[in-house]
């Protein structure tokens, strides 16, 4: 099997079996450097920027993070796999959904479905994921918090002493969004080279464009110009504790967007969403189109937001692909 999605799909993508001994500040940088993100919920927000906002940014010494490209993620095995589907990671990145609660399913095994957040609404998320994996939803589902970690169990499950989360949302729609914007490869935060200014600049912008005015952006000291010549360009990632969008510099290409299928499918939802002006049925189309060359891509969401004429799309990739649609509901 040569096709890096395939052998991506091939592995357990919901197991973090034998990771016991590794370390947990480790997995999650290198989850973080893998999936460059942590955890949200999509929106619709659009909230016009202030006349002349204040500066969002702010300068922080360059942490030390683990770089992987695609094919080290292939050849790494286990643990670089894993952190890719590490949805039951510290940082949020989706939601687990379980009929049994045991401590097996603490150390992220025995989960019967597993995925990135779809809408930020566990419940909805997890009646999702499960029917994807051909079972019913929990029944009398109750969505917790453990360990950081976002489960949805039976009422007669949740463990002892957790916290149980209120409400429909685990997350505020306008932070998934974000997260999803940051990890898009059709025109956002990971679909191309900005240089370090263009990428605070674009980070700014998006700050505004969903109206996440408690949130800034972080840049990190710059890279020295490297000596071979070779091109820094912008590694963008967002810190959901701090409500921080942190820009840093890397010369290192995570080698995605150079896998046909990948390149194929945001070619796709870039011609016929992005360079177009669409309803988000239009879009939605154009997305399960573009997907059918992909073996079993995570469920595709469709978000209405009626502030705005033309739909736009958000690709994530991480151990399979998943695309996220939003816009009007008709024709602008």
């Amino acid at each position: 099997m040569t096709d890096p999605m395939m052998q991506l799909r091939s592995a357990d993508p919901a197991r973090r079996a034998g990771l016991g001994a590794v370390d947990e500040a480790a997995f999650a940088a290198l989850r973080e450097e893998i999936l460059m993100t942590t955890t949200l919920d999509p929106t619709n927000a659009a909230s016009a920027a202030p006349a002349a906002p204040p500066s969002r940014r702010r300068r922080i010494g360059r942490r030390g993070a683990v770089a992987l490209g695609l094919a080290t993620v292939l050849a790494g095995g286990g643990v670089a796999y894993a952190a890719i589907q590490a949805f039951r990671g510290s940082s949020g990145e989706g939601v687990t959904c379980v009929s049994a609660w045991s401590p097996d399913v603490a150390e992220g095994l025995d989960a019967d479905a597993a995925g990135p957040w779809l809408t930020g609404d566990p419940y909805a998320d997890c009646t999702t994921l499960l029917a994807e994996q051909g079972l019913p939803p929990i029944e009398d589902p109750v969505a917790f918090a453990w360990d950081g970690q976002t489960y949805v169990a039976p009422a007669d499950q949740v463990p002892d002493g957790v916290e149980r989360l209120e409400g429909p949302s685990a997350l505020d729609p306008a932070v998934v969004e974000l997260q999803q914007s940051v990890t898009d490869r059709v025109d956002g935060g990971a679909s191309t080279c900005r240089t370090v200014a263009e990428g605070v600049a674009w980070a700014e912008e998006e700050l505004d464009r969903l109206g996440l005015e408690a949130w800034s952006v972080e840049e990190r000291d710059a890279l020295p110009e490297p000596v071979d010549g070779a091109q820094v360009c912008a590694e963008v990632t967002v810190d959901v504790g701090g409500r921080a969008i942190v820009v840093g510099g890397t010369t290192s290409s995570d080698g995605i967007l150079e896998d046909s299928l990948v390149a194929g499918v945001a070619a796709a939802l870039k011609g016929g969403i992005t360079d177009r002006c669409v309803s988000l049925e239009e879009a939605r189309a154009v997305a399960d189109e573009a997907l059918t060359a992909v073996d079993g891509p995570f469920p595709t969401t469709s978000v209405p937001d009626e502030s705005v004429t033309c739909a736009r799309v958000d690709l994530f990739v991480g151990g399979s692909l998943q695309v996220t649609v939003y816009g009007p509901t008709t024709d602008g």
